[in-house]
């Protein structure tokens, strides 16, 4: 069975086999469910979402959230720790002053770094700082991995979740990826095969689109974006760290840097000329 709707500013399409059809018509509902939740939690343009009330009142006191985005934010933290601040979500500032962010009525947002982000017991957090975040670099992957552990919770064994090139595999079928690279002709190009794990995707630069929860997979805190036609990516255990980890090699640019390995992930830069694809 296979399904696709609009999803997280792009198209999460569904695949799913080895259960009775009315089994798999209730697992993917559920699993696009999944995703429908993450948005609403933790889509920056969003209102009421627990990431627009953090932006608006973490400053001056506590705010609870759901547990899904305390386990985001706490994947953050330990994203922007072992990376040495290289991913870091606390860009609202910058991507406001470049207008790739509404300011949302945020007129008091400073820039700073996500070491400013207390995460307290209860699921509460406050900043420390007048910081913005954004979590569009590292909560499409968590949707899609929500998505695969509803899947699995419904007894299915076989699945494919693909959000806009943020992809997870389950099963023993290896599934061929394909990594669509930057230029003006846009081609797709083959890049293996994946079992049981996830890739994602990022080009040397990306907008925010209104609405949408993928944020921007340039350098997330340089002003200057180049673009260089080509296209970083990660394969992971999880989508989570595939998609915060190509936020990273687009900024280090060297698939043997020391932060993929660490969370046993592998990285490749893709042109359209050729495949460099060799393990971190």
């Amino acid at each position: 069975m296979r399904r696709a709707r609009p999803l997280l500013g792009t198209y999460v399409d569904i695949e799913a086999n080895g259960c009775a059809d009315p089994v798999l018509a209730r697992a993917v509902n559920a699993a696009f469910e999944a995703v429908a939740r993450v948005h609403r939690l933790m889509s920056y343009h969003d209102a009421g979402s627990d990431i627009s009330r953090l932006n608006r009142r973490a400053t001056d006191e506590p705010v609870s959230v759901d547990p899904w985005t305390a386990t985001v934010l706490r994947q953050a933290r330990r994203m922007f720790e072992a990376t040495d601040g290289l991913f870091d979500c606390a860009v609202g500032h910058e991507l406001m002053q470049r207008g790739q962010l509404p300011s949302q009525g945020l007129d008091h947002v400073e820039r700073g770094t996500f070491s400013a982000v207390e995460l307290l017991p209860g699921n509460r957090v406050r900043f420390s700082a007048g910081i913005a975040i954004d979590l569009g670099g590292i909560a499409k992957g968590f949707a899609v991995d929500r998505a695969i552990a509803t899947l699995r919770g419904h007894g299915v064994r076989e699945a494919v979740v693909n959000a806009g090139g943020d992809m997870r595999v389950m099963g023993e079928t290896a599934r061929p990826i394909h990594v669509r690279c930057p230029t003006d002709d846009p081609c797709l190009v083959p890049a293996g095969l994946l079992q049981n794990g996830a890739v994602a995707t990022s080009s040397s630069m990306a907008t925010v689109a209104k609405g949408r929860l993928a944020g921007p997979s340039e350098s997330m805190r340089s002003g200057a974006a180049c673009i260089d036609r080509k296209a970083y990516s990660v394969v992971a255990p999880t989508c989570l760290l595939a998609d915060a980890l190509t936020k990273v090699l687009v900024q280090v640019g060297d698939i043997h840097a020391d932060y993929f390995g660490y969370f046993g992930a592998c990285a490749f830069i893709t042109s359209a000329a050729a495949v460099d694809c060799r393990a971190a």
